[in-house]
């Protein structure tokens, strides 16, 4: 995390569920560290995971940099980095492998994001306890 940057976290209902904890840490530390990487100093990011419907939802928010639209089609292609982050170190595989890792758990991933204004990542999986 940069200077001043503080991890919001919000967990809400039941959240126990099986699935593959070495997949899903993977998910999670390359999100977070992305939000950290592509976000100023003394913003925050927010981390958000909640029960509903039979699924389990999470959403990584931040204030960074944003995608640019025209980048949007290409962010889970391997070695694909948006034209707005030549100056910040990275090698374009980490939303691929993100995106791999969601579908073997039989998720869902959508990316809302505005240039200039952040981006949030949500992702939803099946609850199997349920």
């Amino acid at each position: 995390m940069k200077p001043g940057q503080v991890l919001h976290r919000q967990l809400r209902g039941t959240t126990g569920f099986v699935t593959d904890k070495r997949l899903l840490k993977h998910i999670f530390v390359n999100l977070l560290t992305n939000a950290s990487k592509f976000s100023p100093a003394d913003t925050p990011i927010e981390w958000r995971i909640w029960a509903e419907d039979g699924r389990i939802f999470a959403a990584v928010t931040d204030k960074g940099m944003g995608i640019p639209d025209e980048d949007k089609p290409y962010l889970f292609s391997s070695f694909f980095r948006a034209r707005n982050v030549t100056n910040i170190q990275g090698t374009g595989l980490g939303l691929h492998i993100v995106k791999r890792y969601v579908d073997m758990l039989e998720g869902d991933i959508e990316v809302d994001s505005r240039h200039g204004e952040g981006t949030t990542i949500r992702l939803s999986f099946p609850n199997h306890t349920t």
